[in-house]
């Protein structure tokens, strides 16, 4: 029979059975037909059927028809029971009804698979009529008591899921009547090792028992439901502790007497531990932005706000409680998407307090954090705080004139001179300044040293050191963002002058590579601007040679003839 067709009959079948509202409905899932009819034919006499020959047909006929409970096959062309049923059980909606598996499948990989996924029992081909009606029986029996206990009690957790809480009956003694299966596997004994033993005795640590037997007896007192939350701990057959979150106390009466408690709960003891971490990792977090003397901040993985240290405070020119749990989003000017990636050195316009856009220097870190999420460690820096150093252009006292092998390098060019051996970029620099070029070295070694060697009294002198010496202006290499402006700047004074530039490879040890590309290609374009030029001091033999390519790629070398120069 063709499917559309078996369908509408058992619609109109159903539709017909819904009148008098007397029968469950039982949502049948099966690509074959002739399954479908065979179970129809077990059970339609006492309850109505639903039929489904697909897996997403199932899932929009259970938002429809909201089934009482669902014979589930497994195998299915589009998607799978196990994926069906995983959706259902993962639907506040849904994940109380009923769901068997119905198979031909019977290994124990299989069972497992469906377990997973949320199967509340299993079916194995061939059916059999009484088998089936009487699983159907029990499993909708089961739901009417929990459907009955959500609705007396008005509460929104399952008690009879097993395998989800920890279930546990005492009686008025403290001795466990009934322990959920959940509950045995916690704890690591069988169910007849524990029940009819003493709760408090044997599973509560000795500094919470008083507390919890108090608890208990309370209850035992007063016929009174607990509707709150509370933890404490238990201990294993190996003597180690767990904690659980108990949800519910229900006192349980009979003759009109309170004679036992049943008390629900869930294992919390990874994500309490992992709360620990949390907090633990935030607390360093915290500490290393307060100490640190630039602004900074963390975002969440939503990219809120979490922690904002003084600093950040002050450039923002906002309170801690403006700033702690607003998204980033609303604090610049234009959409800027923080990419929870490692960034450095982009531009962002920020709107401070006073209502006044900054733009800033903003570079980003990937913070990972315990639970699966990660945070975003944010560093601001105010763009006009950015600046390089002050330089004064000076011309040496002492001329030399040009000889016929001078080198003539133009400008607008950066020169490459790898060394040792091969040239002295020192003495072409210091044979270009004394001709009256003005000149800016910036080296690695000791300027003294340098000025000593070359005869160089004037010329302006940066050390690249994290020495900070009050005789000679230093940049850290870490401060790797000041060298451009301190050139551009420099380059903007003087027109035709000349810059050497020695200790990139020192420039490496605290900036990653591509950082210091950047860097070149920023002065590249200042010098091209420009009627100066650059010579550059560079160990091939400290750099990957395929760095060394990329690096030099639109540099040019000084020529044979230039390398003659001497001091």
């Amino acid at each position: 029979m063709d499917h559309s067709v078996w369908t509408r009959q058992s619609c109109r079948m159903s539709d017909h059975m819904m009148e008098d509202g007397k029968k469950e409905k039982v949502l049948i899932v099966d690509d074959e037909p002739v399954n479908v009819r065979l179970l129809e034919a077990y059970l339609q006499k006492e309850y109505e059927i639903i039929a489904a020959y697909g897996g997403m047909e199932a899932l929009e006929i259970v938002r429809e028809k909201d089934p009482d409970i669902i014979l589930l096959d497994i195998m299915m062309p589009d998607i799978t029971g196990y994926k069906v049923c995983e959706i259902l059980k993962g639907s506040e909606k849904t994940r109380s009804i009923p769901i068997v598996m119905v198979t031909a499948l019977s290994n124990i990989e299989d069972r497992i698979m469906g377990i997973k996924a949320g199967a509340d029992d299993f079916l194995t081909k061939p059916l059999d009529r009484v088998e089936i009606s009487t699983r159907v029986s029990s499993l909708l029996r089961i739901k009417h008591l929990h459907d009955d206990l959500i609705k007396e009690r008005d509460q929104a957790r399952l008690y009879l899921d097993l395998a989800a809480v920890v279930l546990v009956v005492l009686d008025e003694k403290g001795n466990v009547r009934l322990m959920s299966k959940k509950g045995c596997e916690l704890l690591g004994y069988t169910e007849e090792e524990i029940t009819d033993s003493n709760w408090f005795d044997n599973y509560i640590p000795a500094p919470t028992r008083q507390s919890f037997r108090y608890m208990f007896n309370k209850f035992l007192a007063s016929d009174t439901d607990f509707n709150g939350y509370f933890e404490s701990p238990v201990l294993t057959s190996e003597g180690k502790e767990r904690i659980i979150g108990w949800n519910n106390i229900v006192p349980m009466s009979g003759n009109g007497q309170v004679n036992g408690v049943l008390v629900s709960g869930t294992d919390v003891t990874e994500s309490k531990e992992a709360q620990e971490r949390i907090k633990g990792a935030n607390e360093y977090l915290d500490n290393l932005l307060q100490a640190s003397p630039i602004a900074m901040l963390s975002l969440d993985s939503r990219q809120n706000i979490l922690t904002v240290n003084n600093n950040a405070i002050r450039l923002l020119n906002m309170d801690l409680r403006e700033l702690v749990g607003r998204p980033i989003s609303s604090l610049v000017d234009e959409k800027t998407s923080f990419l929870f990636s490692d960034v450095k050195d982009i531009e962002v316009v920020f709107i401070t307090g006073t209502g006044e856009k900054v733009p800033m220097n903003v570079s980003t870190s990937v913070i990972a954090v315990n639970g699966g999420d990660n945070n975003l460690l944010v560093t601001l820096q105010d763009r006009s705080e950015l600046r390089g150093l002050f330089i004064t252009p000076q011309t040496e006292d002492i001329q030399e004139a040009a000889r016929e092998d001078s080198p003539e390098l133009d400008s607008g060019c950066i020169y490459l001179t790898d060394w040792p051996g091969k040239v002295d970029g020192y003495s072409v620099f210091s044979h270009l300044v004394k001709q009256g070029k003005p000149g800016l070295c910036i080296t690695r070694k000791n300027p003294e040293n340098v000025r000593n060697i070359y005869g160089l009294s004037k010329t302006p002198f940066i050390w690249l050191s994290k020495n900070k010496n009050q005789s000679h202006q230093t940049i850290d290499p870490a401060e790797l963002f000041r060298i451009h402006p301190t050139i551009s700047d420099f380059v903007s004074k003087v027109g035709d002058g000349v810059v050497l530039m020695d200790g990139l490879e020192y420039l490496l040890l605290d900036n990653d590579f591509i950082s210091v590309v950047k860097l070149m290609e920023q002065v590249n374009d200042t010098i091209m601007a420009s009627d100066s030029r650059m010579i550059l001091l560079i160990d091939p033999d400290a750099i990957d040679k395929k760095e060394f390519h990329l690096l030099k790629r639109w540099m040019k070398a000084l020529k044979k003839a230039d390398r003659d120069f001497e001091h």
